[in-house]
Formats: structure tokens, sequence, C-alpha cells
């Protein structure tokens, strides 16, 4: 369900069918092609790529993303082990120089009672690669088995706020001498272990513990976690207003539902962090088993009552009602939310 006007969508029928939905979205001038397909695992793989190969010829230089169900497994896009459909797919990949998106990620892109893969692939051409800023396999609880979001913006700016947007600091100008003594210390005690007795002792010793590092993004990672410690000793962080939202993102989402989603999320987790316990993580898993479908059921329940209560919003003398409307088609142009959003859930 899309509500932001100032993006236009054009469906491409002769594109789309029963397993294919392929929109042309133009937004600010700029124009991109979005294709989510699902690829049968009982049908030859080569009749899904004759369907990518129609759109990118429908393209003609116009940026293309493919968000793709494939049934189809391979190393190429960090899945365990490759199949036969996983090297035809990743052959034909290479043969149109047309980029895998996936990321390795301890979040899988598919998942149910049966296991977990990553079949699920985000292709795009190379007029996309600045412009997409954000792929992500969410984490939350979901009664889909396939959860992917995208993010649609100005390339590695849009990730790096997106990456500091979750705490700010009250910084005040009296409080850097201490912020700074609160840094060297705790550089001093967790990287140096108290043997750098001065300034310049701590940055040789850092110098040479990065040049002899093999995983530089560790070392990256160890002076973030010390330079958040030291935010939080020396500052005080900013209080965002807790206001009321009375908008909610679909008609049918409850208070119920929000609860059950928290406690599903809860009950996963703890079923994945079970490690050294076979009968306790067993257990665990068919706890979270029980919480999923209970939730899927109560989302099921819910989506049927709103839709009965939207039917029944005009009285029966009326036969011109919102359902006739919504059925041939009257309800006017369909307009796709921001593309920030998840575009596509498979």
């Amino acid at each position: 369900m899309v509500t932001n006007r100032h993006i236009d969508v054009l469906l491409l029928k002769q594109h789309s069918d029963a397993d294919a939905v392929v929109a042309e979205i133009t937004v600010d001038g700029v124009k991109l092609i979005l294709a989510s397909m699902y690829f049968d695992i009982g049908r030859q793989i080569e009749v899904d790529l004759s369907k990518i190969e129609a759109v990118l010829q429908h393209a003609n230089g116009v940026g293309v993303l493919l968000a793709i169900d494939s049934n189809a497994r391979s190393v190429s896009w960090h899945d365990s082990t490759t199949n036969a459909r996983g090297r035809t797919l990743d052959e034909y990949l290479m043969s149109k120089q047309l980029y895998i998106l996936n990321e390795e990620s301890h979040n899988t892109t598919f998942r149910n009672r049966r296991g977990v893969s990553n079949i699920d692939l985000t292709i795009i051409t190379n007029q996309l690669l600045i412009t997409v800023a954000q792929r992500e396999i969410s984490d939350q609880e979901s009664s889909l088995d396939h959860i992917i979001k995208y993010v649609i913006g100005q390339g590695d700016s849009n990730r790096e706020s997106a990456d500091f947007q979750d705490v700010r600091y009250l910084f005040k100008k009296e409080n850097y001498a201490t912020f700074q003594e609160n840094l060297l210390q705790l550089a001093k005690t967790t990287l140096c272990g108290h043997n750098a007795e001065t300034t310049d002792d701590l940055d040789i010793m850092l110098c040479a513990r990065i040049a002899e590092e093999a995983d530089v993004e560790k070392s990256i990672e160890e002076f973030h976690v010390i330079l958040k410690t030291a935010c939080n000793k020396t500052y005080r962080k900013h209080r965002t207003s807790k206001k009321t939202t009375t908008h909610k993102s679909v008609p049918w989402w409850t208070e119920e539902l929000t609860i059950l989603r928290k406690r599903t999320n809860a009950l996963r987790r703890r079923h994945q962090r079970t490690r050294n316990n076979d009968e306790l993580r067993e257990r665990r898993k068919l706890q979270y088993l029980e919480g999923k479908a209970q939730y899927a059921a109560t989302i099921k329940r819910e989506k049927l009552r709103s839709w009965k209560e939207y039917y029944n919003i005009t009285t029966a003398a009326n036969p011109w009602n919102e359902v006739y409307k919504l059925a041939v088609g009257k309800k006017g142009t369909i307009h796709y939310s921001h593309l920030s959003e998840s575009l596509m859930d498979h």
C-alpha cells in the first residue's frame, strides 16, 4: 500500500504475472524499475531467467532493482551450499554484469519450520550502485517467511546518518577536557593494559597494534565502543519527547499484536542464544514456533476483522459503496509510499 503522492508508479503488465510484479517508479524526475519475482522450484529456472532478460531489455539503460525469491542456493550470496539452480543463476548474473547486494549476516533471508537459508536475492544494474543506500534483513518477527527492506537514497551518506541517529549527546565545551581524560583512560586500560604512561606512548602502541592486526574492522569496532563509553560517562543524552503516535502503518494493527510480536522476538532470541544444551535448545525452539504460530494466527484474524469493518462502512441500501469502487478500479490512482519502506516482501 503506497501513500506518497510525489511518487509516480506505472505497473508494467506485459512483464507481470502471477509470480512477478514489475513497476516503473518515477520520483523527482528520476526513473527506475522495481521487480518482485518468485522462481517456482518446480519450474526450470531458465524460464524465469527469460523474464529477467525481458525486464532488462525494457529498461534500456534505466536502473533496475530485482527482488527475487529464487529457490536457488549459492555461496555467492552467502548461503551455506550451492545447488544446480544456484550455479545456473550465478552464471547468468555474471554474464549480464548484474550486481548482487546480498551481504553476509547472522540473519537469513528465509526462515520457517523446515529451516533457514539465503534464497532471496537483491540484484541491481550498475546504474543503482550508488542509489541503493541500504539493504537490511529484518530481525523483527513477522508472519512472512521473507523479510527484506531497502533504502533508496544518496548512497553512503544516508547509511552513515542511519548508523548514528539512535544516540544524541548534549555537548558542552566545558566538559571537553573531562571527555578527553575519560577517552585516554579507557584507551589505556582497554587497548594497552595500563602499559602506556603518556599520550605519546599510547599513540605508538596503538599504531603498532593496528599495523599488526589482520582484521582492521575489529580494531575500529573496539575503538567505537571506547568512544561511546567515554561519551556516556561525560555527556548527558538527548531525551526525545515521547509523543503518542495516532498513525498506524496498517489499519488492522492492534496493541495485542505489538505485545505478541515482542514476545515472539524474545522467544526467538532466547532459542538462538541457547548453544551448549541441545535439549534446552530444542525445547525453546518449540516454544518459539508455538509463539510464532499464535502471532501469525492473530494477524490473520485481525486482517479479516478489519476487512469486514471496511466493507460494512456504508449501509446495505447503497450498493455503490467503497467495496464496489475498489473492485471496479474507481478509487483513484494508487501512489507508492517512501522508497525507504519495505519495497518488496517477496
